[in-house]
């Protein structure tokens, strides 16, 4: 046998033996869902704005998702519509300060002002959900819902966050990540 020959397999034993001796941490899959959808679907009417015209109840949707990874103190949960205002985009709902404890919100708590944890600044400058209202005519809008895995305390930040303050406020302290997007159009 080759002096080459004996170093890899001298190597490949060695290999095999570190990763036995190693911990295996298996990393749950961290997801979120709307109960009794799928992916991609269109809202309901009851989802979208009861503004005159959009057709709709203002009803924030359910949501469920499993626990975030080890560390995780908070959630927080924002809706965007990167098709509304022309693609300039539109947040409909951006909520924070929930618990790590939280694994679902039924529906209709994020428009009215029931859910726990401190409201945000959504684009038409309320503290809660603002259901869709696209343009007669436009293409379905799609409407990322995100739920972010925070190493931060449900008390670490102040009401009324915008978006783009929350995620600037988060940035470095959001351990996971997970979402789901609707549709819809009038």
């Amino acid at each position: 046998m080759s002096r080459f020959a004996s170093l890899n397999t001298w190597l490949a034993a060695s290999a095999v033996l570190l990763c036995l001796q190693l911990p295996v941490q298996a990393q749950e899959r961290f997801t979120l869902n709307v109960p009794g959808v799928s992916d991609n679907r269109l809202f309901t009417p009851a989802s979208a704005s009861d503004a005159k015209g959009c057709g709709g109840h203002n009803q924030s949707p359910a949501l469920a998702w499993t626990a975030g990874p080890e560390g995780t103190r908070s959630y927080a949960i924002v809706m965007h519509d990167p098709d509304g205002a022309k693609g300039q985009g539109i947040d409909h709902w951006v909520h924070y300060g929930i618990k790590a404890t939280t694994r679902q919100i039924a529906a209709g708590v994020g428009a009215k002002g029931t859910l726990e944890g401190l409201g945000g600044t959504n684009s038409k400058g309320t503290t809660t959900y603002v259901g869709p209202c696209p343009p007669v005519g436009d293409s379905a809008h799609h409407y990322i819902i995100q739920i972010y895995a925070l190493e931060l305390a449900p008390d670490a930040l102040p009401a009324g966050l915008t978006r783009a303050q929350l995620l600037e406020k988060i940035n470095g302290h959001v351990l996971r990540n997970s979402s789901v997007v609707r549709r819809y159009l009038r």
